[in-house]
């Protein structure tokens, strides 16, 4: 499904130059009137309702109908996008968090939209995330570290590239294992949850905080991972993701 602007003069003040806009989602309102969902030129999304535009393209076969994203309102979406974005009913579609503008990609790779430098400086820029995870991880350190005072050590994390697994010499007391690359999701958040669990009192707060390093993380892989890992040694507890012939290492290490 595709449709156009009825006034061009006004789509361009909100950076809309194209002929027409391929619409990644379709729902109806409470009033029954449609709202239809888009990308613009700086591949940010763009909501109008159906007195603004005209369909172009009535084709909604690469769509499909989730009215439960949408509250039981009529709501259709692009298909191959949803399985790039699993939504959660009421989630927000946005470019303008690094997750879901990573995860995007590749629907806007499929139907060939044209990539403005600046998406590429963020969501394609492999330096730039793993700039963000540095600055969050020393927020979490010393969120963690609180529950450690009075104690003999202190736990924390870090993340960084590292050796391929080949490479890595066990010593005897070393540990490494293959995990099951379909329970990635579950295994990594599962990892992080186990150092950054809090006592009930802040609960809520680990959770979110779990999230959030869960996702900074997870933006870096656009495509499938290959391999997932356990690499233990005496100090050292890592979280393995073999993505594109590079490792990435989530390190929870104690001091």
């Amino acid at each position: 499904m595709k449709i156009r602007f009825k006034n061009k003069e006004a789509a361009k003040k909100d950076n809309l130059y194209n002929d027409e806009y391929r619409v990644l989602a379709r729902e109806k309102n409470l009033k029954g009137r449609y709202n239809y969902t888009f990308f613009n030129d700086d591949l940010q999304i763009i909501k109008m309702g159906e007195n603004k535009v005209e369909i172009t393209d009535t084709d909604r076969s690469d769509m499909i109908q989730r009215n439960d994203l949408s509250y039981g309102l009529e709501f259709y979406i692009n298909e191959f996008f949803i399985e790039c974005i699993p939504l959660e009913p009421g989630q927000i579609i946005t470019t303008e968090e690094i997750w879901q503008a990573s995860k995007a990609f590749r629907y806007f790779e499929k139907y060939n939209y044209e990539i403005p430098e600046s998406y590429r400086d963020k969501a394609l820029n492999k330096n730039y995330k793993m700039n963000l995870i540095e600055g969050f991880l020393m927020a979490i350190n010393l969120y963690m570290e609180r529950k450690f005072m009075g104690g003999d050590y202190y736990e924390y994390f870090k993340f960084y590239k590292g050796k391929a697994i080949s490479e890595i010499k066990l010593d005897s007391k070393d540990s490494l294992k293959e995990l099951k690359a379909a329970e990635y999701k579950i295994l990594f958040k599962n990892f992080i949850e186990k150092s950054l669990h809090d006592n009930p009192d802040n609960e809520e707060n680990s959770r979110r905080f779990s999230d959030t390093l869960f996702t900074l993380v997870d933006s870096l892989f656009i495509y499938d991972i290959t391999r997932i890992f356990s690499y233990k040694t005496m100090y050292d507890d890592c979280f393995v993701i073999e993505y594109h012939g590079e490792y990435y290492y989530l390190n929870q290490y104690w001091c």
